[in-house]
């Protein structure tokens, strides 16, 4: 007599292939979505202390005057810096001094620039410090990614600037 259908053994074993089929299909895909928060959140993280620490590299290259207090071992979180600038073809009467000051906010740093209105140079920063040693300032920035997985990532430079001893 021929059968007209699967026994239950036969029904109980596709299920647990189909199963284990769709456990790893799944688990893949979660791998995937997850993985690229992840990443998502570090390259955010890097982006913005690179292009934090492009403006303050520029700053700090022409600052001839800083309110940072040599030697203090404690970094501080905001800076203001001075310099005039003798390259540009200006009247006499014209001011040639400029100024940059930066100030963390919550975690949003702040540039302001010859007083004008203060522009936010990044967003996810949540420290950054300042420090001084003679005429090489220190500054280490660390940025935490804005997603659900918090990925640090900190940089630190320092720059020797144009300031004279006589200047401070």
């Amino acid at each position: 007599m021929k059968q007209k259908g699967f026994t239950l053994i036969e029904i109980m074993a596709v299920m647990a292939v189909g199963g284990m089929i769709m456990t790893v299909a799944l688990l893949s895909i979660y791998q995937v979505v997850w993985g690229s928060a992840r990443t998502n959140d570090q390259v955010s993280a890097l982006t913005d202390v690179n292009y934090v620490s492009l403006w303050i590299k520029k700053d700090l290259q022409m600052a001839k005057y800083t309110d940072l207090i040599e030697g203090d071992p404690v970094p501080q979180s905001s800076v203001s810096l001075r310099w005039i600038d003798n390259t540009a073809f200006v009247e006499e009467e014209e001011d040639r001094s400029h100024s940059a000051n930066y100030t963390l906010s919550g975690t949003e740093l702040v540039r302001t620039y010859d007083g004008g209105t203060p522009r936010v140079v990044g967003r996810y920063i949540s420290s950054i410090g300042f420090t001084r040693e003679g005429r090489v300032i220190t500054c280490s920035i660390t940025a935490t990614g804005p997603g659900i997985l918090e990925r640090e990532e900190m940089l630190g430079f320092s720059i020797v600037t144009h300031m004279r001893a006589e200047e401070f």
